[in-house]
């Protein structure tokens, strides 16, 4: 009976670190995901030369980020192809976000309680180099997309620059994650 009574003691003790825990895992697992795409958009732009636009669609509690590859020139039509493919809609029509003919996209909805502050966010990457766009370019650097944990204790920041690279940091002001340097 005593035995029972320390455990119960000690699990009650424990609480609140494993809320912690799962908080944290959330919100990594929602910028591990995410930063994934980033890589597999990047490097399907260069590898079908064709350019893939990213978008962060839906709303702060409800997000996803989809990835849209520009369509395939059709052979000896001479048609020109539009060059930077519009953002796919993936909070409504995730089945648009296609790239070499799978979806791409990150949903937030199995991620309760992460939130993100960049929704509309989009830039393309381009098909020579991967790098971004020269429009997305002079709209300002680096593209942030910021992800916020439950408690908003917790937030980690995806930041992408010219050279199209993608890395995750720790918003300024939120408690530390290990594996994340400061942004």
């Amino acid at each position: 009976m005593v035995t029972l009574s320390v455990l119960a003691i000690i699990l009650m003790l424990a609480s609140p670190s494993f809320a912690d825990f799962f908080e944290r895992y959330r919100l990594r697992s929602a910028v591990d995901d995410t930063l994934s795409v980033f890589a597999q958009a990047r490097q399907a732009a260069v590898e079908a030369d064709r350019n893939v636009t990213l978008a962060v669609g839906g709303s702060t509690t409800a997000w996803c980020v989809g990835a849209v590859q520009a369509a395939e020139p059709a052979a000896n039509s001479g048609a020109l192809v539009d060059e930077t493919p519009t953002a796919c809609n993936c909070s409504t029509t995730p089945a648009s976000c296609q790239v070499d003919g799978g979806q791409m996209t990150v949903d937030g909805s199995g991620r309760p309680g992460v939130s993100v502050a960049a929704v509309g966010t989009a830039f393309t990457y381009d098909s020579k180099g991967g790098t971004l766009r020269e429009e997305d370019i002079t709209a300002g650097l680096p593209k942030t997309i910021s992800f916020l944990s439950s408690s908003q204790r917790y937030g980690l920041a995806i930041q992408v620059n010219a050279l199209g690279q993608a890395r995750a940091c720790t918003i300024a002001g939120k408690r530390p994650i290990p594996g994340y340097k400061p942004c």
